[in-house]
């Protein structure tokens, strides 16, 4: 991307930005109970934000919203505005800053109450366990196994590792002290096209995580765009990072081969791709199908669930439609031949994994 001149009109489109934001945080976290502050920034680099009681202004770094992530962005508002509650609802001036009064806001709403340093794009609750590790080993070497040239010992592994992830999950359900973790998938774009909008579906589906399409604001192009943002245990956010990866690779593979025939050609590379996804949808679903032909059926994790409600106190559900056209149905037939496989510590790739990673 070209380098682009920070001016006082990318400056007003991030306040309004800002403002938005604000809003939205004062109607899921706070009742609607703040009033509105004069949103300011500034040029420090040691403070990421701060709120100025006397003068009613909430200011935040211009340094902060420029070089890290919109989540992290938005975290640093919610601290700043949990010391506007402490301050104008609460009327508790008479502690420290990040006092017993401070402390305790924050811990109702689920906002980073630290003191110092950039708020996690990883979120963290809860712990893991050595069983959490034992699976995770046993699924990469059935990703593997799942690279043999047989394709018959192929998919069988790759379904292998698919129920284990299953049995694993399902045993696990309730258990004290389980770890919760969200983050950042992809990084934001303008525009999330169909096919990553239905792989995440997928992830959300079949890999025990939940997904969220999450708004960002992209401060050096001046306008929205949207994230994907996944949560669930470290074992599970592990496998679907991998999953996003390697099938982002191998439908733009098979893309390719359909363009060098000359097969899909323009727009239609879009639609194959989503069609391409549809296809792993296919074969997932028949898949999970067999298992709870055996009794064994994810019904979804309550806790992870709670999680993320904390985090989105308003969701709402979305589909994703796509134009079914030749190019989609060749995209859909290679879907359903593709064996997920190769262990899950090889590097991702395409759009990007992680923000501010």
């Amino acid at each position: 991307m070209t380098s682009t001149v920070w001016n006082s009109e990318l400056d007003n489109l991030l306040l309004q930005a800002l403002k938005g934001a604000w809003h939205a945080c004062n109607d899921d976290f706070f009742g609607k109970r703040l009033r509105a502050p004069v949103l300011a920034l500034d040029d420090s680099v040691v403070r990421l934000g701060q709120w100025h009681g006397p003068q009613r202004v909430l200011s935040l770094s211009r340094p902060l919203v420029r070089s890290r992530s919109w989540q992290t962005v938005r975290a640093v508002l919610k601290h700043e505005m949990a010391h506007q509650f402490v301050d104008e609802v609460l009327g508790v001036r008479d502690e420290r800053a990040h006092g017993p009064a401070f402390l305790r806001v924050c811990s109702e709403r689920g906002i980073d109450a630290r003191a110092s340093g950039v708020p996690a794009d990883d979120e963290t609750w809860g712990a893991g366990s050595d069983d959490d590790d034992r699976v995770m080993r046993r699924v990469q070497k059935l990703l593997a196994l799942a690279a043999s040239s047989n394709s018959n010992e192929a998919e069988a592994a790759a379904n292998a590792a698919q129920r284990l992830m299953l049995e694993h999950n399902i045993a696990a359900l309730g258990r004290r002290g389980r770890s919760y973790r969200t983050r950042a998938l992809t990084r934001p774009v303008s525009r999330l096209y169909a096919h990553e909008r239905i792989l995440a579906g997928l992830l959300g589906r079949f890999y025990f995580v939940d997904v969220v399409f999450c708004f960002a604001y992209l401060p050096d192009a001046g306008r929205n765009g949207n994230y994907v943002e996944v949560s669930g245990t470290p074992e599970n956010l592990a496998m679907a990072e991998w999953i996003h990866a390697f099938l982002l690779a191998a439908a733009e593979r098979a893309s390719r081969q359909q363009m060098d025939l000359g097969v899909v050609v323009g727009r239609d590379r879009l639609r194959f791709l989503a069609g391409f996804m549809a296809g792993v949808g296919d074969k997932l679903a028949r898949e999970a199908n067999k298992n709870s032909a055996e009794g064994l059926v994810w019904i979804g994790d309550p806790d992870l669930q709670a999680h993320v409600r904390r985090l989105h106190p308003r969701l709402y559900a979305t589909s994703v439609r796509s134009v079914v056209n030749e190019a989609h149905v060749r995209g859909r037939a290679a879907g359903n031949d593709v064996v997920i496989s190769r262990p899950i510590s090889e590097p991702a790739v395409a759009r990007g994994r992680l923000l501010g990673g």
